[in-house]
């Protein structure tokens, strides 16, 4: 038997003129046929990964030299291209000298290793979905740079919401505060209408709180008369006023990330709609989009300016 004296890749044991031999068909290593059913694969997984196959006992392994691969590396999608070359082959940046770390891993034929890993990466960060996918105006790798964080959470429920229709789905943060998610993801017109709906909605609560808080200060006695002489019907309208509260929170929890997903798409729109003759640029889709946290400072000082004239206005109605 051709494989007599040599050992099972999966037990180590070896073969006999009367054993049962198979062998991988990618790499050739000889396993037990009991042996390979039971592990239900090839025992020796990790010359797939390489490339290389099996070799019988006394074989003698040459290492060939690796030719050196001179290519300039995209930067942009890390395309190996020809040496010389200006554009990418692929995607077309433009393409600049690459630094010495590039160099080096020419030198050793790594380029094309880089390029496949790459491509993995691309497709973990787009779940296994096509990037090139038409989203309703814009390719979902274009949704991903403008959603820029979170993409693994944004980029399923996206490509549900376009393939079923649906506008369904739960966000915590807009459950608690819609106004800071909305500012966050530069959402002006939503977060400056949030802000106002939950300003308004504390009006009542903030009058009795108020009240009780200035009760025993002199000077404030109007104030207080003012709210008390109507405490039954502020308290009436707090209490409104909370359960109207709890319903606005639910549905922007709601329907939060359809917001998101709608304005999304017309960002990108609006970006393609101003240089239709070219591909607008990731950096440029990136800077529009993603988020920028020091807008929840900018949405808290709105808050409270609208506190300020809404409690006034209301203490107005209460001196009449």
């Amino acid at each position: 038997m051709k494989y007599k004296g040599e050992n099972c890749t999966a037990c180590g044991e070896a073969f006999t003129a009367d054993d049962d031999v198979v062998v991988c068909p990618d790499c050739g290593s000889p396993h037990h046929r009991d042996c390979y059913m039971k592990l239900g694969r090839c025992a020796n997984i990790a010359l797939h990964s390489s490339g290389e196959k099996w070799r019988p006992k006394g074989t003698v392994n040459i290492e060939r030299p690796r030719p050196a691969v001179s290519s300039n590396i995209c930067p942009s999608c890390k395309f190996p291209n020809a040496a010389g070359v200006t554009t990418c082959a692929k995607c077309g940046a433009v393409l600049e000298p690459g630094s010495a770390a590039e160099h080096e891993r020419e030198a050793s034929g790594d380029p094309p290793a880089a390029y496949i890993d790459s491509e993995f990466a691309a497709m973990r960060d787009y779940l296994g979905f096509d990037p090139e996918e038409d989203m309703g105006g814009a390719t979902l790798k274009e949704v991903s740079q403008f959603v820029g964080t979170n993409t693994l959470y944004y980029i399923p429920i996206f490509k549900h919401m376009k393939d079923v229709g649906t506008r369904i789905s739960f966000n915590l943060s807009c459950l608690i505060f819609p106004y800071f998610y909305f500012a966050n993801r530069k959402m002006w017109g939503w977060a400056v209408f949030s802000a106002l709906i939950s300003v308004i909605l504390n009006i009542p609560t903030l009058l009795l709180k108020y009240a009780d808080l200035f009760n025993s200060s002199s000077g404030a006695e109007k104030f207080v008369s003012a709210i008390l002489d109507n405490k039954s019907s502020i308290e009436s309208l707090a209490s409104y006023f909370g359960m109207f509260g709890w319903v606005t929170s639910i549905a922007f929890c709601l329907f939060g990330n359809w917001l998101y997903y709608r304005y999304t798409m017309k960002s990108l729109k609006r970006i393609k709609a101003q240089s239709p003759e070219k591909k607008p640029s990731a950096e440029t889709i990136m800077t529009i989009g993603g988020v920028k946290p020091v807008n929840i400072v900018f949405i808290t000082l709105i808050m409270c300016g609208i506190g300020l004239a809404a409690i006034w206005t209301s203490l107005q109605i209460l001196y009449k």
